[in-house]
């Protein structure tokens, strides 16, 4: 039975919308589906589709989740084959880099009936012009959050000695990963998500990193600084030695902080504890690391009052955020059934099918 590993790649970011679409795959190694038009439903019905017929003949699939509703796929991933399908519609929307030659695009839009859509524009227009608005009130939330939050880093950082930690990630790697060899191959690294604050509320993806990593260590870091420090010098080491790394981004810091680290090879898996990660991680982390054990635990007592207000607002900020994205996946929803109402299931089901028969002849 194939092992499915569940991921995002995308973000409701202080930025807005963050897609990581280009970890599909490379333009010269892959091959790509795109699936564009019709309703968020239909192309997840699509993609859901030719995961179960294709499934039987991988090993792994990498399946990518809907930062809307988690319960829809909006990509799938074949790694062994190199071959990946993906949902082509908003807010995503990869950019194609060389179609036909790397990516295959698959319309649904002959499968709508046009003159039922004509007749609903004005509420189709509607809807699209308030989910816009909410998305766009939840970033200037998520974009509170995340100065808060990065205020709250500065004050672990200040606390922080590199050196230490630094020395904690080389001896690790010595227990831990093999040794590199001169002139080896550097590995490779996957950017993903394992977390994100979606339209159903703030969800970590706890299944993935069991079935990535059997085993997990925790780096508790109420502050989000020493965390980061450790993961980054972490997966530097992991693909100097040859490992293939999956990188999972933080969703308030999409470029630029780590919160996970997955090396499938050894079975090992690093991950970031706090106050938001605590319960859903819960029971699964055989050792936990204490990032105060790296700190001046004089200057965090000194700062104590500070922190634990920058945590309470934000954390005020995210429920705030949360609800607004709630909000707006409802109103995208009824704009997506008012597209599935006007589509032909057949037309769709047989557009499936040809998919799942492309995909198929590409992994023989």
């Amino acid at each position: 039975m194939a092992k499915v590993l569940r991921y995002f790649l995308g973000a409701n970011s202080p930025q807005g919308y963050v897609s990581r679409f280009d970890q599909l795959g490379e333009a010269g190694e892959w091959r790509l589906w795109v699936v564009t038009g019709g309703s968020a439903q239909g192309r997840a019905a699509l993609i859901s589709q030719v995961g179960e017929r294709l499934a039987p003949r991988c090993g792994e699939t990498e399946e990518i989740l809907s930062t809307g509703d988690p319960a829809r796929p909006e990509g799938l991933i074949l790694p062994e084959h190199r071959i990946a399908l993906a949902d082509g519609g908003p807010p995503h929307s990869p950019r194609l880099r060389c179609p036909g030659g790397y990516e295959r695009v698959v319309s649904l839009w002959n499968c709508l009936d046009q003159e039922a859509l004509d007749g609903e524009r004005e509420e189709l227009l509607a809807l699209a012009g308030e989910e816009k608005r909410l998305r766009k009130d939840a970033a200037g939330y998520l974009y509170a959050a995340g100065a808060l939050t990065g205020d709250l880093a500065s004050v672990g950082s200040a606390a922080m000695d590199r050196g230490k930690v630094l020395a904690y990630a080389r001896g690790a790697a010595l227990r831990e990963f093999p040794r590199p060899v001169p002139g080896g191959k550097r590995g490779k690294e996957r950017v993903r998500f394992l977390s994100a604050y979606t339209g159903k509320g703030p969800v970590l993806l706890r299944e993935t990193a069991a079935a990535a990593a059997p085993r997990i260590i925790a780096i508790e870091d109420g502050w989000g600084a020493a965390a980061n420090t450790l993961l980054e010098a972490l997966r530097e080491l992991a693909l100097e030695a040859g490992l293939d790394a999956v990188v999972c981004r933080c969703p308030l810091f999409p470029f630029t902080k780590v919160d996970h680290l997955l090396l499938p090879q050894v079975g090992l898996g690093f991950v970031t504890l706090n106050r938001a990660t605590a319960r859903p991680l819960e029971g699964l982390c055989e050792r936990t690391i204490h990032a105060s054990r790296f700190c001046d635990g004089t200057l965090l007592r000194e700062r104590r009052a500070r922190s634990s207000f920058l945590r309470k607002a934000a954390a005020g900020m995210l429920e705030q955020a949360g609800t607004l994205l709630g909000r707006a996946e409802e109103l995208r929803s009824r704009r997506g059934g008012l597209y599935h109402a006007a589509m032909d299931a057949q037309a769709a089901g047989a557009a499936a099918r040809r998919v799942a028969e492309e995909m198929e002849r590409a992994i023989q």
